[in-house]
This record gives C-alpha cells, sequence and structure tokens, in this order.
C-alpha cells in the first residue's frame, strides 16, 4: 500500500469521486465512438480533464498546476494514488506490495523483470483503460501495457517509475453463434484461447507458444502453424476495439475507421491499446493436427538447408505444412532441429516433406497432436527468467543463403564462448508466398511485403545469457551476423528491408523497414487519431514510429 501524505489523500479522494453519472465509483462511464464518427478525432481545444469528468471521474481537486513544479515521481504518484482510491488497493500494486514481486517476475525476459514500475494497474475493464490512458495525460505519468509480457527488451510492456498497466483482467473470449469469428480479450495466452475453442472444433490464427499473450503477438504480425493457409493473425483480425489516446472507444474495422484497421496489422502499440480482437475462426476439429521436431548432425546439414528451401518454395502446393530449422551448438557439437507441422492429423507422409523425409535425424517426435497441448510443449524451449533477446532480419528466398547463412553463424560463436550461460541460436522460418498474398486483402497492411518480393525468409537470432555485464559483448556477436548476413544476402540481390516485429532486435527500427511511404502513411495515421502523440511519448516503449526502442549505431538497426 501507498503512503502518501493526508493533504495528497484528501486531493486523490476528492479527485476520483464518481459523478451522478456514473454507476459506482470504480465504473466510470464508457466514451464509446460509433462507426466512422469525426467524434474519434481528437480536436485542438480536446480537455483531458473534462473527458475524464465525462467518463464519470471529478478530477477539480487535483493540484494539477503545481505538477510542472514537482517531479516525475510526484505525477506518478498523484495517478497511481487516483487509480487507488478510484478502483480500490486490489488493484494497484506498489513496491511494499506483496503482489508487485510476483506480478515482474511473470516476465518472460529478465531484462524486463528488473524493470520497476512505480506502480502496476491491473486494470479491471476496458472502461478503467480509458481512465488510466487519461490520467496518464492529465499527470504525465508514463505507462508500459502488458499483454503476455513476452517482448525481450526493457520497456516494452514494464516501465521504469511508471504506470504498468496489466491486461490480464481482459481475459473474455467469446464464439459468435455461426462460429465464424471470436471475440478475444488481449489478457489472453494462446494456450487459453486454444484450449477454450476446442470443443467448438474451431480454432484461430493465433501464435505458436503457450505463453505468449494475444495482444503484443497479433499486433505485430503474428505467423501461425495456419498462416501458409490463412495467413498471418494481423490479416485475419474481423475488427479491434480501440482505446485513443483520447479515451474513446472505437472499433476499427475494413468500414469502420479503416485507416485504423490498416495500421493495426502489425503497427504495434503506437496507435491505440487494443481491448478486443474479433479474429476470424477457422475449422479444427479436436484442435487435431500433426507437428513436432527432429534433430540432425552436421553430416545432415546440406540436406537439411535444402528441405528447408523446398518447403518454402513449393507452400503454394500445399499450405499445411510449416516448419523452423534452428542452427546451434552443444558442448562443441554442431545440431539442427527442426520443428514441421501440419495443419492436419497424420501430416507426416505429405509430399512436401520428401526432402525432410529422406534425410538421417538423431531424434523425432513428430505425431499427431492436440493445438493446445502442443503449444505447452513448445514452451519449454522458451524458459522464464533469463536474460534473453531476438534479433532478425529477412532476406528473399535463395538455398545458398539458407547454406551460407548458417556458415556465417558458425564462423562468429567462439565470440561468445566465455559468456555465461550463453545460448545463441540461430532460427529460419519461410514467409511464403501464400501468407504474403493473404496480407493484401481487406485494404492490406503496413508491413511494406508485396507479392512480387516473395517468398522471403526471416533469419533471426535467439539467445539467452546470465549477466549484464555481458549484454555488449552478445549484442556485437549478433551484429557481425546479421550484418554478414545482410551484405551475402545484398550482394547476389536477395536483400530485404523488411524487419518481424514480433522479433526485433531493441537496436532495430522495425518501422523504418516498412517502407518510406508506409511509415509516412502510418505517421499521418497516428498524428490522426493522437495529436498529441500519446502513445509515442507517454508510452514509450517498443518499436515507435521513428525509432528503435534504443538508439545506438553500435549495433544492428535493420
Amino acid at each position: 500500500m501507498l503512503l502518501v501524505s493526508s493533504c495528497l489523500v484528501a486531493a486523490l479522494a476528492l479527485s476520483v469521486n464518481a459523478q451522478s453519472n456514473a454507476t459506482d465509483a470504480g465504473d466510470p462511464a464508457a466514451y464509446i465512438v460509433s462507426t466512422n464518427s469525426t467524434d474519434a478525432i481528437e480536436p485542438p481545444d480536446f480537455n483531458v480533464t473534462q473527458a475524464l469528468v465525462d467518463m464519470g471521474v471529478n478530477v477539480s481537486a487535483l493540484p494539477v498546476d503545481q505538477l510542472v513544479e514537482r517531479s516525475s515521481n510526484f505525477a506518478c504518484q498523484l495517478a497511481c494514488g487516483s487509480l487507488e482510491l478510484l478502483y480500490g488497493g486490489s488493484k494497484v500494486e506498489f513496491s511494499n506490495d506483496a503482489g508487485y514481486d510476483t506480478f515482474t517476475s511473470g516476465y518472460w525476459s529478465l531484462i524486463q523483470e528488473n524493470v520497476n514500475p512505480y506502480c502496476i494497474f491491473k486494470a479491471p475493464d476496458k472502461n478503467a483503460i480509458s481512465v488510466v490512458v487519461l490520467l496518464s495525460r492529465l499527470t504525465s505519468c508514463p505507462f508500459a501495457v502488458k499483454s503476455g509480457g513476452h517482448a525481450a527488451f526493457q520497456g516494452a510492456s514494464n516501465i521504469e517509475g511508471g504506470i504498468t498497466v496489466s491486461l490480464a483482467a481482459l481475459n473474455s473470449i467469446k464464439v459468435s453463434s455461426d462460429k465464424k469469428t471470436v471475440a478475444i480479450g488481449p489478457g489472453n495466452t494462446w494456450n487459453s484461447v486454444y484450449t477454450a475453442l476446442q470443443p467448438y472444433n474451431i480454432a484461430v490464427i493465433g501464435g505458436r507458444v503457450a505463453p505468449i499473450g494475444v495482444g503484443g503477438l497479433t499486433t505485430g504480425g503474428g505467423i501461425s502453424f495456419f498462416s501458409s493457409l490463412y495467413g498471418w493473425a494481423c490479416d485475419n483480425v474481423a475488427s479491434y476495439d480501440v482505446v485513443l489516446a483520447s479515451g474513446a472507444q472505437v472499433t476499427a474495422s475494413p468500414t469502420s475507421f479503416p485507416d485504423l484497421y490498416w495500421a493495426l496489422r502489425g503497427g504495434g502499440n503506437n496507435f491505440g491499446i487494443v481491448v478486443n480482437f474479433n479474429l476470424n475462426a477457422i475449422s479444427l476439429p479436436g484442435g487435431q493436427m500433426w507437428g513436432g521436431d527432429r534433430a540432425y548432425l552436421e553430416d545432415q546439414f546440406p540436406g537439411l538447408a535444402a528441405a528447408f528451401a523446398g518447403v518454402v518454395e513449393d507452400s503454394p502446393n500445399d499450405g499445411n505444412a510449416g516448419q523452423w530449422v534452428a542452427w546451434l551448438e552443444n558442448n562443441g557439437t554442431k545440431l539442427a532441429a527442426t520443428e514441421l507441422y501440419y495443419a492436419q492429423p497424420n501430416g507426416g507422409s505429405a509430399a512436401i516433406w520428401n526432402n525432410y523425409n529422406a534425410l538421417t535425424a538423431v531424434s523425432d517426435t513428430t505425431q499427431n497432436r492436440v493445438l493446445a497441448a502442443y503449444t505447452q510443449e513448445l514452451a519449454q524451449s522458451n524458459p522464464y527468467g533469463l536474460r534473453e533477446t531476438y534479433y532478425g532480419l529477412t532476406v528473399k528466398a535463395d538455398e545458398s543463403l539458407a547454406v551460407l547463412a548458417k556458415d556465417i553463424f558458425y564462423q562468429a560463436l567462439p565470440a561468445t564462448a566465455n559468456v555465461a550461460g550463453a545460448n545463441p541460436v540461430l532460427i529460419y522460418q519461410g514467409i511464403t508466398l501464400p501468407m504474403i498474398e493473404a496480407m493484401q486483402k481487406n485494404g492490406g497492411n503496413p508491413l511494406g511485403i508485396s507479392v512480387s518480393d516473395g517468398p522471403l525468409y526471416l533469419i533471426h537470432i535467439a539467445c539467452w545469457w546470465d549477466n549484464a555485464s555481458d549484454d555488449a559483448t552478445i549484442y556485437a556477436f549478433i551484429t557481425n551476423v546479421l550484418n554478414q548476413i545482410k551484405a551475402a544476402a545484398t550482394a547476389i540481390g536477395k536483400q530485404n528491408d523488411y524487419i518481424y516485429m514480433n522479433y526485433g532486435g531493441v537496436y532495430e527500427d522495425v518501422i523504418k523497414s516498412y517502407g518510406s511511404t508506409n511509415k509516412a502513411k502510418l505517421k499521418s495515421i497516428a498524428q490522426k487519431y493522437d495529436p498529441q502523440q500519446v502513445f509515442q511519448i507517454l508510452q514509450p516503449g517498443y518499436f515507435k514510429l521513428d525509432r528503435a526502442p534504443v538508439v545506438d549505431s553500435s549495433y544492428f538497426s535493420g
């Protein structure tokens, strides 16, 4: 429980008394804007205080005029104290509360876990999201938003000294009567979604690892088990319910605020906070599919690179198939592991796997699977509580690059030999032609990938290690590898600028990689719906429209 002065408590108590048009002090009225209404456009004379009042929050007693003379700590003390009085102590955690450390330890990466917010706000509903955005604006207390907390770097979904907003309570899952769409709250993980949908014999286009959150994956792109059949997660959103910088709640779809809908299909956290995803459903009886991993020794590497390239190329003929290949070293032995999956049971004999089936694997777990349980098994290779990073680039498909990139990686690996706990892995995935074709539907998305670019290879390094003192060594190693791969691709005309946001590194400028035209369009849309740059300044973390999460030219930026 936060201890504040009696004067401040008195001021806060007055500030959060609900007005007569609200049902109670913990239930501010929603500010919902109808389809394509110009009310969603924040006017030049927008008044944050009045917006809170309109929601049923009386802010007349707040000492706003004194904020400029006080520290940022006071701003967040005021904002967090207001949230505590409005929603109760169970919804707000401070550093001396028992639940604070429990919450921060729930991040995947230790780098995010080590961030200390001024308070944690466990938003009870979407209206509370509107309130916290407006309180942030009123006090200038910055915030971050956590869906699943699976981003690797500091500030992505946790914030030092500000408000970390948890979406965990926004976890509803509602199947439409015709079972064609599912309304999913951003507080869900993909495992909870797939488990809930299994009795309906349906699924959605979502993540492949159990604890990853719905929010970040979907707004960043979202590669799925089913993406060569239907596209990425962002291209299978029927509509988004979004809280804007003004606190207004709008529904963005191909016909309602279509520019905002376009921007949210891969534009990250730059436009608002999505409080509901209405996702297209697909048929998946019993959650049944096929998949598993196969491991290979170095003598199989030439055939393995060819098998990977062949599946990417052949994907238009069998969109059920998907894969990734991971190159690594264990106690001085070079190894590779593939994850092969198929969107139907008994997929192991499909012709698309012929090149893989001709190889000799030292282990093989491929078998029929149930989707939800499969994501739990894959989570075992994504342990919590370590320093973690993803860092990637994209090249045009070419088998020679599939061979060369892993050679570059292995040649550079000795640089990490003295890093405690280091476990770098180079991973290949395909961005197939069917995936790219699906990106064009419903007005397209901002990623900047055209059919003429494809197919593509998405190449990224995943790594964990023990100590912050080795961060620079790890990032220098990654920079060396990615610079060489990019140079090799450029030399043969196979370079591509795109960076997949969900595998973007802390020093990468993801939005720039979407191309100058799309970046300009995204900035124009942000200016329209967020003219005061709330989601650039007050929500400073993750991939912003004009910069990487951390700007440092010493490291690979794309």
